[in-house]
């Protein structure tokens, strides 16, 4: 394993978030299991300590967590490539790394989504001196320990591929098939319109859903949004691979997302895909926020405010992607009186 000082900052941070989230979940067991809020015997009140000090744990832990994920997005996709032979982005970092490194990505978001949505669920429980979210949310913070447990192993598996690896291809094959003439698949052809359609339609509908929710937040379909948001990611990230990108590129048939990375176009890949998780993530949160509104109504209030909060991110974030993905795009229409690829 590579021993850069940027891995030994991501170990640090993630020993120290798991180190406290670990003490946390401990706290949060005796909670899950034994909650009585009605009762104000001796063991309730141990509960109850074991209830604030598990929430100052997971707190501290998720931001930990939160600095040892984009820690390791930073060394994906801008510092180790200069330790792989071959490698110009993170495509050949991922490549030396084998699978292991995209299914730590993959347990790295699912980490963090879930310990997201705890503290949505406890900044909305402590609008309430009974605590009656307390179970539901020890339960949603034991929830991303298997999550959290894969993440870290296959980061170290991953890691231990880097040092010593042999030449990779990265965006070199790239540019190989098009030298080539090679051609992309009909399947993925036929589905870049498709996932292009939907990403448009899909921020259009997000941003009237977000503008209903800001104004009645009382008759807001959290679920609905929440799936909305997803499927638009999903779509979103193809479009971006397959089509914003090459406004940036100025180059055809390189879809490759790493390279948005890179100080050349400004790193934008971290502003255009951070907006993609905020808009996903606090797509759940208001839909916690809208189900707790549901379930408890004497949380309706904070969590009223809290879909507001989340649907203002979201109108605002998506925005910003807005402009920063179809932007450029637009800019080269006006420019040139063409699309990139030749059509008027």
């Amino acid at each position: 394993m590579t021993w850069h000082p940027l891995v030994w900052a991501f170990w640090v941070a993630a020993a120290t978030g798991g180190l406290l989230y670990a003490t946390g979940a401990v706290q949060a067991v005796d909670v899950m299991l034994n909650w009585t809020p009605a009762r104000a015997d001796i063991d309730q009140l141990r509960r109850e300590r074991h209830a604030e000090s598990a929430v100052l744990l997971g707190r501290w832990a998720l931001g930990c967590l939160a600095a040892a994920g984009l820690l390791g997005l930073v060394g994906i996709a801008g510092v180790w490539h200069r330790m792989v032979p071959g490698a110009m982005c993170g495509t050949g970092v991922l490549q030396a790394m084998g699978t292991d490194g995209s299914r730590a990505m993959i347990f790295w978001g699912l980490t963090l989504i879930v310990l997201y949505g705890w503290r949505v669920l406890d900044g909305l429980d402590s609008h309430h001196p009974q605590g009656v979210l307390t179970q539901a949310g020890a339960r949603v913070m034991l929830s991303a320990a298997p999550f959290f447990v894969l993440a870290v192993c296959f980061s170290w598996q991953a890691l231990m591929r880097v040092e010593n690896v042999p030449p990779v291809s990265c965006c070199a094959a790239v540019y190989d098939q098009v030298l080539t003439g090679a051609s992309e698949s009909t399947v993925i052809k036929s589905l870049v319109p498709v996932c292009l359609g939907f990403s448009l339609v899909g921020s259009a509908a997000l941003l009237a859903l977000a503008v209903t929710a800001i104004r009645s937040p009382h008759r807001t379909s959290g679920v609905i949004m929440a799936i909305i948001a997803t499927l638009w990611g999903i779509a979103a990230m193809v479009a971006v691979k397959q089509v914003w990108s090459a406004y940036y590129y100025q180059v055809l048939s390189h879809p490759c997302p790493w390279c948005l990375f890179l100080p050349d176009f400004y790193g934008a890949g971290f502003i255009i895909f951070g907006c993609m998780a905020v808009v996903v993530m606090e797509s759940i949160a208001l839909w916690l926020a809208a189900r707790t509104r549901c379930r408890y109504p004497v949380l309706t209030d904070p969590a009223c405010r809290r879909i507001r909060r989340s649907a203002w991110r979201i109108a605002i974030i998506l925005v910003v992607f807005t402009v920063l993905t179809a932007g450029p795009a637009i800019a080269w229409r006006l420019r040139t009186g063409t699309w990139l690829d030749g059509s008027l």
